[in-house]
């Protein structure tokens, strides 16, 4: 089936990787933990030979990928931009997939309303620091409830090394719908604030009421200072199971070649 392309065009001190400190090799991938706050946060890195820029990934979900010293990843490797993370270092970005910090993380979960806070959007803010000493531009990405923490970095962390370049959000949970689930829209405030180039990108026939394509005005929105804002709506693919998860038309599944190459020619395009 021949899948459709569709683009709307619109308008403190850094403290990096602990080389030392549980470093190990997890196939090509590399384990490292980086010091943010007062915590050091484990994550999965890929370096190719020449990265044009670098990208850090950020999982759906409570988040909290239970990353093992080893590199075993004990929740979301089935989340689409975590399962996706060698194909963007193959086209040329170094790439971060972080777990979250110690204290963010309960029982197999995350502390409630992390995901919009000022303490995540800092550590954040040491992961853009980290990857850009390794390859600037770098851009923060994350699908789904991911989308507010994106958000709420580009609204706060507004100068230094730690400012992401760009952000993207796929799937994300932007508008407000009802009271049992967060957005963008309702949970972080000083979008105005946000002023880097903005990539949305949608499924179509998403079936996840949080994320609907249809949102696409709304959201662009909410952030009515940024450089530019581009949406991206894909149609095709596969979909299977719950409609807000990861093997779903949300997690564009069948289609985990397509988003890469759609983020990765916006990026290198800007």
């Amino acid at each position: 089936m021949r899948r459709k392309l569709t683009w709307f065009w619109g308008a403190a001190a850094v403290l990096l990787a602990l080389p030392d400190v549980g470093t190990a090799r997890a196939g090509s991938e590399e384990v490292v933990e980086i010091a943010t706050r007062n915590q050091r946060v484990r994550a999965l890195i890929l370096k190719p030979a020449r990265p044009v820029g670098s990208v850090i990934l950020l999982a759906g979900g409570h988040g909290n990928l239970a990353l093992g010293r080893d590199g075993t990843i004990g929740w979301g490797a089935g989340n689409q931009l975590v399962r996706t993370r060698a194909d963007y270092s193959k086209a040329g970005f170094a790439t971060l997939v972080p777990d979250i910090a110690p204290d963010l993380k309960q029982g197999s979960g995350g502390v409630p309303r992390y995901r919009w806070s000022e303490a995540y959007a800092r550590d954040l803010g040491a992961y853009v620091a980290h990857m850009r000493a390794i390859a600037a531009p770098v851009t923060l990405i994350g699908t789904s409830r991911a989308a507010l923490s994106v958000a709420k970095a580009a609204a706060q962390l507004l100068g230094g090394d730690e400012r992401p370049d760009a952000i993207v959000i796929t799937s994300g949970m932007l508008i407000h719908v009802d009271d049992r689930q967060p957005s963008v829209e309702r949970n972080v405030s000083d979008l105005a604030r946000i002023r880097q180039p903005v990539l949305l990108i949608f499924h179509a026939r998403d079936g996840c009421p949080y994320t609907p394509a249809v949102s696409t005005a709304r959201a662009k929105r909410l952030m009515p200072g940024a450089q530019r804002i581009d949406v991206v709506r894909l149609t095709g693919g596969s979909a299977s199971g719950e409609p807000c998860e990861a093997r779903a038309h949300h997690g564009f599944a069948g289609q985990d070649q397509e988003v890469v190459k759609t983020v990765t020619a916006w990026l290198r395009n800007l």
